[in-house]
């Protein structure tokens, strides 16, 4: 993957080229956050729920921003970054977004007790597709698998792709960010319905 450049960074080289001396500070980077909106409140299920830790896809695992540039070309971006791994940020997200919408209880990491039902999430993309600049996307996909546990074993109810592409407000690292988390907000939502439908 290339690194990409923006037009900041490109006149911040230029002027570097002409006039800077080696004593000159490394090149600043930039740190996003990747927040969910909170979501309201539903009637409260009556399942004990353990979201596990995110796994991801190799392009999606990256803290550099990664841009789609036209349809061969991805570029990450060297100066902008999230503040933590993508998967990390979406466990703790998703945690606090089921308990807060009451989808279920959820059971906190290493809890006691075992959960009527197992989440297993997978990032599968991550990032702003810039080929159409004047309509720019925050493109984010998962695939979340729900398992049922009970006295007889473990069975699988559902193993789902979700994907938003959420309409940027501009080109930049900031609202690729934003369009993240409120895609993911989206896409839990979504989740949350199948959920409460395979598992009553």
């Amino acid at each position: 993957m290339k690194f990409f450049l923006g037009p900041l960074a490109l006149a911040a080289l230029c002027l570097g080229a002409a006039s800077c001396s080696l004593r000159q500070p490394a090149p600043v980077t930039q740190s996003y956050a990747l927040e969910v909106p909170t979501p309201p409140a539903g009637p409260a299920g009556a399942k004990s729920i353990n979201v596990l830790p995110f796994s991801a896809a190799p392009a999606a695992s990256d803290l550099m921003l990664l841009y789609r540039a036209d349809e061969l070309r991805y570029e990450s971006d060297y100066y902008n970054r999230l503040l933590a791994p993508p998967a990390r940020i979406l466990t703790g997200e998703m945690r606090q977004w089921l308990s807060a919408s009451r989808a279920g209880t959820v059971r906190e990491p290493g809890a006691p007790l075992a959960s009527d039902l197992v989440v297993q999430p997978r990032l599968t993309a991550l990032y702003a597709d810039y080929r159409d600049v004047g309509r720019p996307r925050a493109v984010i996909a998962m695939d979340i698998a729900l398992i049922a546990r009970d006295g007889s074993g473990a069975r699988q109810l559902f193993n789902r792709p979700y994907r938003r592409e959420v309409p940027m407000r501009e080109v930049s690292p900031s609202a690729a960010a934003d369009g993240w988390g409120r895609g993911a907000g989206q896409i839990f939502a979504a989740f949350a319905r199948d959920l409460r439908q395979a598992a009553p």
